[in-house]
């Protein structure tokens, strides 16, 4: 592996020559579109004024959605001819966009390289095999990403265990629950003054995909089968729910009734100190607290079997649309954009996937840099499917009705059915 320094020399040296290339172009508004996360936002802006001032001719609009109404909104703008130039689009969507025309094959000459071996030489192996389909790429990586366990350092202190040495860390999922149990608090009435753990609940399919994703791989529980049937409802996934999501309400840890529904930010529990522990990625901690921002603690996430770690692996991508008018500009901005890895992880806690990020002064300075560049090695993507947002729904509504009372294989079973008429009617 090349030292951090060359890797950002060469990245520089990038730039710069797009930076030549760019002076070219004709006058060019560019249309950005992307999931509403405010430290992002706020990072892409200033990057696009840094872009507006290299290259006056070029002049940006931008507007975010929460991750729930985004797509829905996006779909409705491209077929009213109205499709923005760069889109914020999640690697499980890429082969339902790609298939239906929405996203443009990468410019190679825009970003300044020639092949695609010569582009995926300069990230992390593997960052950008969620954005490629029949071995052409359509996107960059934004956000590579996968889940750790953040844990409230003050908060276990208080009963005695401190989470700062590795020893005491969570290992397996009866670890967290048992864990939970000793740092949630009551009041008089019994009620919950703070949680120990909760999964986040009342979001959109993919929020509980995340969450579940890694269980199901740690579990061997396939969501289909090679032949595309439904086997959601297997005995491993059975025992993947039992587990973990039920047992949250069966051991009366959490559940619904207890989280605190935030489009914008999931995490919002956490983030205000009222629960001691969560699963979330390295973008979370910009939204938390003063207080918890000095106490908290990463570790990998609990495993079925800590000897054979498994996790998840997810790619939200910054792409350009077939629709776009702009498209060799809109490329060569991208690149000059995700560049930025340390601007991104710094700004957004965002990691772009480069190569050697995990060395860069930004990762030393970020809190757990070093859990999240571990377990990405462990991670697996989504399973793959033209209908996966109807499938994923089918799942989260399985688990809504766990957490009512439904005995978790018919829910699953339930699930299952869904997913098979869907997959039928496409």
């Amino acid at each position: 592996m090349r030292p951090f320094k060359a890797i950002n020399f060469l990245a520089a040296a990038s730039v710069a020559a797009i930076g030549m290339s760019a002076s070219l172009a004709s006058a060019a508004e560019l249309k950005i579109w992307h999931h509403t996360y405010p430290p992002a936002e706020e990072f892409i802006k200033q990057k696009a004024a840094e872009y507006s001032k290299l290259h006056p001719d070029v002049t940006f609009t931008f507007q975010s959605d929460p991750h729930g109404d985004y797509e829905v909104k996006l779909l409705a703008a491209i077929a009213a001819g109205e499709a923005p130039d760069l889109i914020n689009v999640l690697d499980y969507l890429y082969p339902k966009f790609v298939s239906k025309g929405i996203l443009a094959e990468a410019n190679l000459p825009a970003m300044g390289v020639k092949t695609n071996e010569e582009l995926e030489a300069l990230y992390s192996p593997g960052a950008l095999k969620g954005l490629m389909i029949d071995d052409k790429i359509y996107g960059l990586p934004e956000e590579l990403n996968t889940f750790a366990l953040f844990m409230n350092k003050e908060h276990f202190a208080e009963v005695g265990i401190d989470v700062t040495d590795k020893a005491n860390w969570p290992k397996s999922w009866d670890d967290l629950f048992t864990m939970a149990k000793k740092v949630q608090k009551k009041d008089e009435s019994g009620n919950f003054t703070r949680l120990g753990f909760n999964w986040v609940f009342g979001l959109d399919g993919f929020w509980y995909a995340m969450e579940y994703w890694p269980i199901l791989n740690q579990y061997g529980c396939e969501v289909l089968d090679s032949a595309g049937k439904a086997t959601i409802n297997s005995p491993q996934c059975v025992a993947a729910f039992t587990d973990t999501w039920q047992r949250l309400v069966k051991d009366g840890i959490g559940g619904p009734d207890y989280a605190t529904v935030n489009p914008v930010n999931a995490l919002q529990d956490f983030s205000d100190g009222r629960q001691s522990m969560m699963m979330a990625g390295i973008w979370s901690p910009p939204l938390f607290g003063e207080d918890v921002k000095k106490n908290y603690v990463v570790a990998p996430i609990p495993q079925k079997d800590p000897a054979n770690p498994k996790t998840l692996l997810y790619n939200y991508s910054m792409t350009v649309t077939q629709a776009s008018k702009n498209q060799e500009e809109a490329w060569r901005f991208l690149r000059f954009l995700t560049s930025d890895g340390d601007g991104y992880l710094r700004h957004t806690g965002y990691v772009t996937g480069l190569k050697g990020w995990e060395k860069s002064e930004a990762a030393k300075d970020t809190i757990g840099a070093d859990i999240f560049a571990d377990q990405l090695q462990y991670g697996t993507y989504f399973w793959r499917s033209l209908t996966w947002n109807e499938e994923g729904k089918a799942i989260k509504d399985a688990i809504e009705q766990m957490m009512q009372g439904t005995s978790v294989q018919e829910a699953l079973d339930q699930a299952a059915k869904q997913i098979d008429f869907v997959r039928s009617q496409n």
